[in-house]
C-alpha cells in the first residue's frame, strides 16, 4: 500500500528558472519508505508505505549525501556490507514486495537515509535555515546494521545513529533501522544536540527529559504527517468510509495515537505493546512529586502526553466541517481519506509549530514551561490570527498537566516601549556577529537586566526565515548567551537561604549558569529577551539537589558524571534496559 507525501520545502528553494535559462534541477525525489513499522499492514494485507519527498542530491554509493553517509558495518560479526548503489533520481525500489523491502540491506540503507533526510528537512523548513550537526563534520554517519542488540542511539564521538537488530531465530530478523518511529527519533536527537548542545548537560529533571520527549512527539507527528498511516490508524479494514463512532476522541486515541516503535515494543515487553503509549498511559496530576518522572523516559512521557492530547484538539475541530448537518441530518458516516487528510494536516501544523519554538528556548536550564512559552512566542510571530485556536489547545493542556507560562522570563522590547540604545552598533553584524550581540548586552545590560559581572558568551548568532499560512515571512536572528559562575556549596547556600543536601561539602567547587535568548528582526532591531537568570537562586538550589539525588556527585560532593558521558554513550545508556526504567530503545 502506497501513497505519496511531499514535505514542505523552505521559501527559495523551487524558485522558476528565468526565462532562457537552463532548466533548474530537481529539488525533490520521492524514495519509497516503510511509512510506520513492517508489522503495520493495510487493507492488502502489505506493509504499508510511503513515497517520501526527500532533498535532491547527488548520491554517491552507500547512500552519502552532502548531510548523510550511510557506512553498513556490522561490529558484532566484524563485517562490512557492500555499499548500497542507488540512483540520484529514482526509487530502485518502488514496486519491490514485501520480503525484498525487509530482507535487502540496500533497502535498509535507503530507509535510514530517507527518514533521517526527511526529518533534518523537517527542521529546516520550520527553522527556515540550514541546520548544522553538533559535532565537527557535515556528514552525518547512519549505520542501519550496527550490533546485534535491541537497541538504536545516536553517538556524537562517532557522529553516527547506530541501529541495532534483534536475530528472529525461527522468526524473521527484527530490524531497528526498518522502524520510521526510531530512524526519526535518534535522527531527533542530532538534530538537538546541533541545535542545543547544552541540554546533555546536567541540569534540572525536565532537560534531560526533553531530549527524549521531543524525539519521542518528532517521531510520532512525523508518522501520523503521513496520510495513508492515518488511514490504517483509522480503521485497517476498509478503504470507504468511516461509522462516526472512529472519529471521536476515545476511538482516535486508542485507535491512532498508539504510541512508537510497535514492532519492536512487542518484541521487547513480551506483547504488551509499544514501548512508550503516552496516549493512554497519562501522568497523575502529583507527576513532579513521584520518584520515577525523575527518570529521563518517564520525564519525557509527560511532555508527549501533551502533545498528543493538543492533536486530538487540533484535529477534531477541523473535522467538526465534516460532522456538520448541512442542510439535513448531520452524517453518519465520514469519508476515511479525508479524516486522515485532516489528521495529517493537524500533525504537520503542530509538529512545524514546536520545532519553530525552538529557536526561542534559553540554551541552558530548560523546563518544560520554557518550550510553552517559545512555541507560543514563535507562533504568534507567524500566524497572529491563530483561527483554529492552537495555541488555545497548546495553553489548555499543559495547564492540565501544571505547566503554564510563567511571568518575568520573556520580556518584549517592541511594545513594552523599553529605552534600546543602539549608539555605535552596527545593525548588520547585530544579525550575524557574536561579537556585535555582546556589545549590545553591555551597552543594555541594566535594561535587559543581565548582571555583566558574571562571565557571559555569546554562544551562537543564526538567522531565521520563516513562513506563516497566510504566506507571511518572517525573517529574524536569534543570539543565544550563556552566563556562567564557579562559587562553592557554602556561597550557593548562602545566597539561596536554603541549606544543600548535606553530602554536598561546604568547600565543594559548584559551577552554575544563567542563560538568555535575543531576538532581532530583519533590520537587527531588538524584538524579545528570553532569560534564565543566572541569580534565580532557587533554581540553582533545585539543580544541585536534583543532581545529588540522582548520583551526579561522587562522595566528595563533586559533580563526577555527565549526561554527555564517555565516548559520546549518552543515548546508548538512555535507550538501554538498563535505564531503570524497564525500557528499551
Amino acid at each position: 500500500m502506497t501513497t505519496d507525501t511531499v514535505v514542505e520545502v523552505p521559501p527559495g528553494e523551487n524558485r522558476p528558472a528565468p526565462s532562457g535559462a537552463h532548466p533548474a534541477p530537481r529539488q525533490q525525489v520521492g524514495l519509497r519508505i516503510i511509512a510506520q513499522d513492517p508489522s503495520v499492514h493495510g487493507p492488502d494485507q502489505r506493509i504499508v508505505t510511503a513515497k517520501a519527498s526527500v532533498p535532491a542530491a547527488r548520491l554517491e554509493d552507500g547512500p552519502r549525501s552532502p548531510r548523510f553517509a550511510v557506512v553498513d558495518y556490522d561490529v558484532s560479526t566484524a563485517t562490512l556490507f557492500p555499499a548500497a548503489k542507488l540512483p540520484s533520481d529514482d526509487d530502485r525500489f518502488a514496486l519491490a514486495d514485501d520480503k525484498t523491502l525487509c530482507t535487502d540491506f540496500a533497502f535498509h540503507a535507503q530507509q535510514v537515509y530517507a527518514v533521517a533526510a526527511r526529518t533534518l528537512a523537517t527542521f529546516e523548513f520550520a527553522l527556515g535555515r540550514r541546520l548544522p550537526w553538533g559535532f565537527a563534520g557535515h556528514q552525518l554517519y547512519l549505520v542501519p546494521h550496527a550490533f546485534s542488540e535491541a537497541n538504536a542511539y545516536y553517538s556524537f564521538d562517532d557522529r553516527a545513529l547506530l541501529f541495532g537488530y534483534v536475530p528472529g531465530g525461527d522468526e524473521p530478523d527484527i530490524y531497528t533501522c526498518l522502524s520510521h518511529d526510531v530512524v526519526a527519533h535518534e535522527t531527533t536527537h542530532a538534530v538537538l544536540d546541533g541545535l542545543r548542545h547544552r541540554f546533555l548537560e546536567p541540569g534540572l529533571p525536565d532537560q534531560a527529559g526533553f531530549h527524549e520527549g521531543f524525539a519521542d512527539i518528532v517521531a510520532l507527528l512525523s508518522v501520523f504527517s503521513l496520510p495513508v498511516v492515518v488511514e490504517v490508524c483509522l480503521d485497517p479494514t476498509t478503504t470507504g468510509r468511516l461509522s462516526r463512532l472512529n472519529i471521536e476522541r476515545d476511538a482516535l486515541r486508542k485507535n491512532v495515537l498508539t504510541g512508537v516503535a510497535e514492532q519492536l515494543g512487542d518484541v521487547l515487553t513480551q506483547g504488551r505493546g509499544a514501548l512508550r503509549q503516552s496516549g493512554f498511559r497519562q501522568p497523575p496530576s502529583n507527576w513532579r512529586e513521584l520518584p520515577e518522572y525523575q527518570e529521563p523516559h518517564r520525564r519525557g512521557e509527560v511532555l508527549v502526553a501533551i502533545v498528543l492530547e493538543v492533536l486530538l484538539d487540533i484535529w477534531t475541530r477541523r473535522m467538526e466541517a465534516l460532522l456538520s448537518p448541512g442542510r439535513g441530518r448531520a452524517p453518519r458516516t465520514v469519508d476515511r481519506a479525508r479524516a486522515a487528510e485532516e489528521g495529517a494536516k493537524a500533525a504537520t501544523h503542530l509538529l512545524t509549530m514546536l520545532i519553530r519554538g525552538l529557536d526561542y528556548l534559553p540554551p541552558v536550564e530548560f523546563e518544560f514551561a520554557d518550550l510553552l512559552d517559545a512555541v507560543i512566542l514563535a507562533d504568534a510571530e507567524v500566524a497572529p490570527d491563530d483561527q483554529l485556536r492552537y495555541r488555545e489547545a497548546l495553553l489548555d493542556q499543559f495547564a492540565r498537566f501544571g505547566i503554564e507560562r510563567r511571568p518575568g522570563v520573556r520580556h518584549d522590547l517592541v511594545a513594552g516601549n523599553v529605552a534600546i540604545r543602539y549608539g555605535n552598533l552596527n545593525f548588520t553584524a547585530l544579525r550575524t556577529a557574536g561579537d556585535e550581540v555582546f556589545r549590545f548586552i553591555w551597552e543594555n545590560a541594566d535594561t535587559l537586566d543581565i548582571d555583566t559581572s558574571y562571565y557571559t558568551h555569546v554562544e551562537a548568532v543564526l538567522p531565521s526565515e520563516r513562513v506563516g499560512p497566510d504566506g507571511l515571512v518572517v525573517r529574524e536572528s536569534v543570539a543565544s548567551y550563556v552566563q556562567i559562575l564557579e562559587l562553592t556549596a557554602a556561597e550557593l547556600t548562602d545566597r539561596c537561604e536554603e541549606p544543600l543536601p548535606a553530602a554536598v561539602e561546604p568547600a565543594t567547587k559548584l559551577k552554575i549558569f544563567g542563560s538568555g535568548t535575543l531576538v532581532f528582526d530583519q533590520f537587527g532591531r531588538a524584538k524579545f529577551h528570553i532569560a534564565k537568570p543566572l541569580g534565580d537562586w532557587r533554581r540553582q538550589a533545585e539543580r544541585v539537589k536534583h543532581l545529588h539525588d540522582g548520583g551526579f556527585y561522587d562522595r566528595s560532593g563533586r559533580l563526577g558524571f555527565s549526561y554527555a558521558g564517555a565516548a559520546g554513550q549518552v543515548f546508548a545508556e538512555l535507550h538501554s534496559a538498563g535505564s531503570g526504567s524497564g525500557e528499551v530503545w
